[in-house]
């Protein structure tokens, strides 16, 4: 590894963490460079701006996501059984990586247009998530619905449940980081996303 290398990855581990943190707004490349350790010119020489390193910060808490989502996705299996499995790995890695939701969140409440990695993210996972839809749709396992819609339907659940995680926790005295809690909620979550979306004859009496 380089020292350059080293460089513009000391800078954006501590930026991700910061971001993560505080927010975009609440940090300022002085508080980077003196966390990282690195001189003033070291940030606009690897990423331009401080605008480029939080787009390279979301990035990178987003894509390792994306990517395992689409591993599910492409896994064997009929396709509810293939949204369950995105589902499961989804809430797994939102525990142990909170990144993605807390990003998301403070980002919806403010006016600015979604960062682009951020964009790219919803547009990627929902896309997969969506045709995985449809093709259940067309072999007769999954509801007829709004594809896209459907969607999000099932991926808000992993995400609601991370970053709901103190309100569930006082609310309910249930804590979704804790080990002895997880499968109960993360069984809870499929069995509602299987409903929501799966489809089921009608019965005429």
């Amino acid at each position: 590894m380089t020292d350059a290398t080293t460089t513009r990855d000391r800078i954006l581990a501590v930026a991700t963490d910061l971001f993560t943190r505080r927010g975009y707004d609440a940090v300022s490349i002085r508080d980077i460079v003196a966390a990282a350790n690195v001189n003033l010119g070291a940030v606009t020489y690897h990423f331009g701006s401080k605008q480029a390193l939080y787009h390279a910060a979301i990035e990178s808490i987003t894509e390792p996501f994306a990517r395992r989502v689409a591993a599910l996705a492409a896994a064997p299996g009929t396709p509810l059984d293939r949204i369950e499995a995105i589902v499961r790995g989804a809430l797994a890695h939102l525990l142990d990586n909170p990144g993605p939701p807390i990003v998301l969140l403070r980002e919806l409440s403010n006016d600015r247009p979604l960062p682009p990695p951020l964009a790219a993210l919803m547009r990627r996972n929902l896309g997969v998530v969506s045709a995985i839809i449809a093709e259940g749709q067309r072999d007769g396992t999954i509801r007829q619905g709004d594809p896209a819609l459907l969607a999000v339907t099932v991926m808000s659940q992993p995400f609601f449940i991370r970053a709901a995680r103190r309100v569930v926790s006082v609310a309910l005295g249930v804590d979704p980081g804790a080990a002895d809690q997880q499968t109960r909620i993360t069984e809870h979550v499929i069995e509602s996303v299987r409903r929501s979306i799966a489809y089921t004859p009608r019965v005429v009496s």
